[in-house]
């Protein structure tokens, strides 16, 4: 199993989190409540999420997660910010943009990212990715941290995720509270089992839901 030992520095009291609601960030968010809840409980978490016109499941299942960590961890969130995007190729800058506004007015001192390395070739190629090219193939190590943003699970794909979430022993009660599905829709009752992201979350654990 990957290793995720992370240590934040002394002078950090806020950390920021990019949360989607999606199982990866849910999953950094749990790891992380839990390092300051037993090891930095002067530390705050500010959770910062984007929602997508069309499909702005980002909220509800963000605030599900983040729900879910404090019943376990007690207060450590600051309150929840919320963006808004009305296309795909805003989502990533709208979610920088909070963060550095953040880091400018000196509201947090790090940040944490929930992005994952992407499966093989052999499983990419069986799920069908028909997205953009983009730099995180697996068999590349990357550091886990740059600068003041923390990426636990930049060396680890799904199925790894799949195994961290069996280790913390919370897959059948905080992976069920998670989104990855993205259909444009307004019924987020259940996955749609076409897009690429569903495919790669049920590569990786096997179900949807």
């Amino acid at each position: 199993m990957e290793t995720l030992n992370f240590e934040l520095s002394p002078n950090v009291s806020v950390a920021g989190l990019k949360i989607s609601g999606g199982a990866d960030s849910a999953l950094v968010a749990y790891i992380l409540s839990k390092y300051v809840a037993e090891q930095r409980p002067d530390v705050k978490i500010q959770p910062i999420t984007v929602s997508h016109a069309g499909k702005s499941y980002q909220k509800e299942f963000s605030e599900k997660v983040i729900d879910f960590c404090r019943q376990q961890f007690g207060d450590i969130f600051l309150p929840h910010i919320h963006g808004w995007c009305d296309t795909g190729d805003q989502y990533v800058s709208a979610q920088d943009d909070i963060v550095i506004q953040l880091y400018k007015n000196k509201k947090i001192q790090c940040h944490f990212i929930g992005i994952t390395q992407n499966p093989p070739a052999e499983a990419m190629d069986e799920i069908g990715w028909n997205g953009p090219a983009d730099d995180r193939s697996a068999g590349i190590i990357r550091p886990m941290k740059e600068n003041n943003a923390y990426r636990l699970l930049i060396n680890t794909n799904k199925q790894g995720v799949y195994k961290l979430y069996k280790h913390y022993n919370i897959l059948d009660t905080l992976f069920p509270l998670t989104r990855s599905c993205e259909a444009f829709t307004d019924n987020f009752n259940k996955h749609c089992g076409e897009c690429w992201f569903c495919k790669e979350r049920y590569w990786g654990f096997g179900r949807y839901e």
